[in-house]
């Protein structure tokens, strides 16, 4: 209990000095201040998820897709693309023939990529740039279709046959345009 109270009363004296300091210095917050993500950043942010794959306990994998078409409708409008990030912490090269990609049709069938191209680091830019240095990227195209519902995205991800969903329909935090 004394513990408990030690600490309340050290965040309180904390957030007092802050306040004391704060006010000294002038009210500003971390967005006055330009430390906030930019839309482009802010959209890649709300259009990313990730997935692990856990095997023998460790992780195998890690997969983070980002829905392109959700970023930029008027550029990613022919077909749906995904920037598809891939980490084996292991650093063992990446084995494709270990993975298939597939997105959902409204009818609950599942549709293969047209291509899946790899994305050299020289071609990385404010979108294609990977959250890891260690990561393979790769830029996946679905066929663009009416059965495809685009408020309702998901990728479906297989390694070794287990499957995994990345699902696309809801925002990851409230989109905050400054």
């Amino acid at each position: 209990m004394r513990i408990f109270c030690v600490s309340v009363a050290s965040v309180f004296a904390s957030v007092l000095a802050c306040a004391f300091v704060g006010g000294i210095a002038g009210c500003t917050s971390y967005f006055e201040k330009g430390y906030h993500p930019a839309v482009l950043e802010e959209k890649k942010i709300q259009s990313t998820r990730k997935v692990q794959i856990i095997k023998d306990d460790k992780i195998d994998l890690v997969i983070f897709a980002t829905y392109l078409n959700d970023i930029e409708k008027s550029f990613y409008k022919n077909q749906e693309y995904f920037f598809v990030e891939f980490y084996a912490p292991s650093q063992e090269p990446l084995n494709l023939k270990r993975i298939q990609l597939e997105i959902a049709a409204q009818d609950n069938s599942w549709h293969t990529p047209l291509y899946m191209r790899k994305i050299p680091p020289s071609e990385y830019d404010n979108i294609f740039m990977p959250l890891n240095k260690w990561s393979s990227c790769y830029l996946v195209a679905f066929e663009k279709s009416e059965n495809i519902d685009d408020e309702k995205v998901r990728l479906r991800v297989r390694v070794d046959e287990k499957a995994d969903i990345f699902d696309f329909s809801f925002q990851v935090i409230p989109f905050q345009v400054i």
